[in-house]
């Protein structure tokens, strides 16, 4: 798959609509995508558990580049979907990403945007459908019935997570400013998937973590 699904055309606007959610794949593409034209981030509260860590990490990486983020709170729809489950997920909206895609290209069509980013990585595109690339393509090929011209970029989708970040750390991204953790605490657990693979991925790039974990690594 290529680095970018791409269906623009020379009469839409320059600027780009990013998604963010203050992960360091999303800072990563923040700090790219700034540097090459106009971006308006898009911050979506979904009732996701970690929503409100993410929404200041989200505001505290934009502030590095003199942005002001769009918030979209879909909080309430994130608990209708929790209704009558014994447990709560840390992620309420099945297929996460067909509902933020939506929500951006409709957000796009309204500001005259021309191009939608989001910071998906090759490790992604495994680990779920809604990121896979059958579904970008398919959803690019839909976009381009309701609003032609429109692109819809994945310009980190040959990375990995480590080569992402040693692509942030060559844009000067803050590390420490992101956030990853499934939970809702004050600091990254160090202990739920998302910490595990973002200690991973800083050790396979060479890169120290600056993240402070409520749970060090087993051996410390």
């Amino acid at each position: 798959m290529g680095a970018s699904l791409s269906i623009s055309s020379p009469g839409q606007a320059a600027g780009s609509l990013l998604l963010l959610s203050g992960g360091i794949e999303s800072a990563t593409l923040l700090a790219r995508e700034a540097a090459e034209r106009p971006v308006t981030p898009l911050v979506v509260d979904y009732g996701q558990r970690a929503a409100r860590q993410e929404a200041r990490a989200a505001d505290r990486l934009c502030a590095h580049h003199g942005l002001e983020p769009v918030h979209l709170d879909l909080s309430a729809a994130g608990e209708t979907f929790r209704d009558g489950l014994e447990k709560r997920p840390h992620v309420p909206l099945p297929h996460r990403n067909l509902v933020m895609l939506a929500l951006a290209v409709s957000y796009a069509g309204r500001g005259g945007i021309g191009r939608v980013a989001l910071a998906l990585n090759r490790e992604d595109t495994d680990a779920y459908p809604s990121a896979s690339p059958p579904f970008l393509e398919a959803f690019a090929a839909l976009v381009d019935t309701l609003q032609p011209g429109l692109e819809v970029a994945t310009p980190l989708i040959d990375l990995d997570k480590a080569g992402v970040i040693r692509l942030g750390h060559e844009l000067g991204v803050t590390f420490a400013e992101t956030w990853s953790c499934l939970l809702g605490h004050e600091r990254h657990c160090g202990a739920c998937p998302q910490c595990r693979h973002r200690r991973a991925a800083f050790r396979a790039a060479g890169i120290e973590d600056p993240t402070l974990y409520r749970h060090p690594p087993r051996g410390t």
